[in-house]
């Protein structure tokens, strides 16, 4: 694909001093003016490729001297100029981001923001992630299923005035769902009791407790997690739990590792 070169995003094109521009502010690329370098920054909209610029230079800015593509490969040295030739490998990326009815606050903005970062196939049949929001503990079925499908998971739950987030699942790989309630029952026996009342689909289930800045917060955390492992990072809920609230600005990480009783890091060998 043609090189199609642009000023770097979102930099402003200023004029520093009598003898230099300057291309965006954090901090900035100093460039020492010369005659026609402005008119041809100001060309640089990333919709054309090197030979129509070139062209266009020619017939606009018979001042400048420099050899179009030498300029501009020191300009995109310079971190002055990008290509916009090259398509966002985000925008490849399949997910699913789906919940129930009552979390539709939290599920709006997680799939609010990763549009902005990019990704546009959030309700894919073949996911490369499940992101399941639910308010309340949910059943542990689609994510069992996810497991033997081996589709990669993020289960989120609000919790009260709470979000539980995590932990992020690679079937075979990372700890799953199953560890997290095999150690939460290690130290809570009733746990299991308890988690088949909260498993049930509850009609009556409400994020009423939760405060919108803490929702939006979770959001932000969920969408970095999701960001993060689709780029091939390791987000902090890989074998852990990322608790946000009852605060936006609280968070507390509670570790998942595998339990000796499950047999979800089986499922790589199998």
């Amino acid at each position: 694909m043609a090189l199609r070169p642009a000023l770097r995003p979102g930099a402003p094109l200023l004029r520093r001093d009598a003898t230099h521009l300057q291309v965006g502010t954090s901090p900035g690329v100093i460039l020492p003016d010369r005659p026609g370098l402005l008119s041809f920054l100001r060309l640089l909209d990333g919709a054309r490729d090197l030979q129509r610029l070139g062209a266009l230079v020619r017939e606009r800015v018979p001042e400048l001297q420099d050899d179009v593509s030498e300029l501009v490969s020191r300009l995109m040295a310079a971190g002055a100029v990008v290509d916009t030739s090259a398509a966002d490998p985000r925008a490849t990326h399949e997910l699913a981001v789906v919940g129930d009815p009552a979390s539709g606050e939290v599920v709006g903005a997680i799939r609010s923001i990763l549009t902005s970062a990019g990704l546009h196939r959030l309700d894919s049949t073949e996911p490369e992630l499940l992101v399941l929001v639910s308010c309340g503990e949910p059943p542990r079925s689609a994510f069992e299923q996810a497991s033997l499908w081996g589709i990669d998971h993020l289960p989120v739950v609000i919790d009260e005035d709470r979000v539980r987030i995590g932990p992020l699942v690679t079937p075979g790989r990372t700890p799953g769902l199953c560890c997290h309630d095999l150690h939460r029952a290690d130290f809570d026996p009733a746990w299991p009791a308890l988690l088949h009342q909260l498993g049930r689909a509850a009609g009556g289930a409400s994020a009423a407790g939760l405060r919108a800045t803490t929702a939006h917060a979770a959001a932000v955390e969920v969408a970095a997690a999701t960001l993060d492992h689709l780029d091939g990072a390791r987000p902090l809920t890989v074998g852990c739990c990322l608790l946000v609230g009852p605060r936006h600005d609280e968070r507390t990480q509670r570790p998942v590792p595998f339990h000796p009783r499950c047999t979800c890091d089986l499922l790589g060998a199998a």
